[in-house]
């Protein structure tokens, strides 16, 4: 392994200035598919190029996602280097698993392209979890030009991106000389966005100034799901002047979720707000969807914008603290997006908008999509630490 110490930091230094953004056959549609929302496939035409036959091979591909990392993981145990979801040229998906074996001939994985890698995922979620704690410890008290990290698995690395300049910080170079990483797994990017966390008015209906995600329900407790960041426990929740409830857990930094109540009175409704006119789409179930699946969010700010997954495991340096275990996305979002939903082109709840690093209009939809960076908390830890039950259509 090759460690990272001070007498190498120059050659980082040089390595960080000179940093430039990252650079099987196709899946066939199954009968039985679900009949397409006419919201989404507006929205992921719009935002993604994406016509409705290619939207029913997405979801296919979507589905079995599963069954293929359950034999990828199987097949490879601790090479096992990540699934994920790719498109040709003329935009057929395609999935993909990863395996950092060494063997020469590999063992095929029933509907998937195998590729050979030098880091397996666990490896790469160590790494990640290395700077994570770097960040965290006493000595680093602030990480002023790091924006965030994360794993990318379609270039098997971990992608740590500074701002401007930052290279030269002895933060910076403290930062990753602690956490003794191996260096061959990281690529730096810089980006003249900084992260912000996303707060004004709401997602699907507004309450105080951030965004609703999912309605959930604890017992006969009605409630949603949130970005941590839009308040803490006890926090009242108003919506339209009218006080519904208060926040009951909040965690932020270190993760960037928590829920709050509303009155008995109020309905839920399993659904997201695609802002054009009174349009929703269902929410059907919250299957975490695979790195390179096509994904879209709800906000007040920016509206219904749809974009693809593009790493996992992403941990972000806000100016309030470090977040980690966000996934990372290429559709836009802007301040006032915050806590809002982010669901898969299947009707899978995926999670709840935290954050992103912006423009000068306060949004980054203005960005080149492949420049383009939105985070958003996973759902499933927030069901689970909650003791909350997601409301489904």
């Amino acid at each position: 392994m090759h460690t990272l110490h001070a007498a190498v930091r120059r050659t980082l230094a040089l390595a960080l200035l000179s940093a430039a953004a990252a650079g099987g056959s196709a899946l066939a549609a199954q009968p039985g598919l679900p009949s397409l929302d006419p919201g989404m496939v507006a929205a992921l035409e719009r935002d993604l190029g994406m016509t409705q036959d290619q939207y029913r091979v997405t979801v296919d591909a979507e589905r079995r996602v599963p069954t293929v990392e359950t034999a990828a993981r199987q097949l490879y145990g601790d090479s096992y280097a990540g699934t994920w979801i790719e498109h040709d040229a003329d935009g057929q998906p395609r999935l993909v698993v990863a395996t950092a074996a060494r063997d020469k001939r590999l063992p095929a994985v029933d509907g998937a392209d195998v590729r050979q890698v030098r880091y397996s995922l666990y490896e790469l979620d160590q790494a990640v979890h290395a700077l994570d704690q770097s960040a965290t410890s006493r000595i680093m008290r602030r990480l002023d030009g790091v924006q965030s990290w994360g794993v990318d698995l379609p270039n098997n690395r971990v992608v740590v991106t500074l701002s401007p300049g930052a290279g030269r910080a002895e933060a910076v170079l403290d930062f990753l000389a602690r956490s003794d990483v191996d260096t061959g797994a990281l690529h730096f990017e810089v980006s003249e966005q900084v992260p912000s966390t996303l707060i004004n008015i709401y997602g699907g209906i507004q309450y105080n100034t951030c965004s609703i995600g999912f309605p959930v329900t604890r017992g006969s407790t009605k409630g949603f799901v949130t970005a941590g960041h839009c308040g803490s426990a006890g926090t009242a929740v108003r919506i339209g002047g009218t006080t519904v409830g208060s926040f009951q857990a909040s965690n932020f930094p270190g993760s960037d979720a928590a829920w709050a109540t509303v009155r008995q009175q109020d309905t839920l409704f399993g659904r997201v707000w695609q802002y054009s006119g009174s349009t929703t789409t269902p929410v059907v179930g919250s299957a975490e969807a695979a790195v390179g699946a096509a994904i879209c969010r709800s906000g007040y700010r920016t509206g219904w914008r749809c974009g693809t997954i593009t790493r996992t495991n992403v941990s972000v340096t806000y100016a309030q603290g470090t977040v980690n275990g966000l996934r990372e996305s290429n559709a836009c979002a802007g301040q006032g997006d915050s806590g809002g939903s982010w669901i898969s082109s299947a009707g899978h709840a995926q999670g709840v908008t935290s954050g992103g690093a912006l423009g000068t209009d306060g949004t980054n939809c203005g960005i080149a999509q492949s420049q383009r960076r939105s985070w958003y908390q996973r759902l499933t830890p927030m069901l689970s630490s909650y003791g909350v039950t997601l409301v489904t259509n």
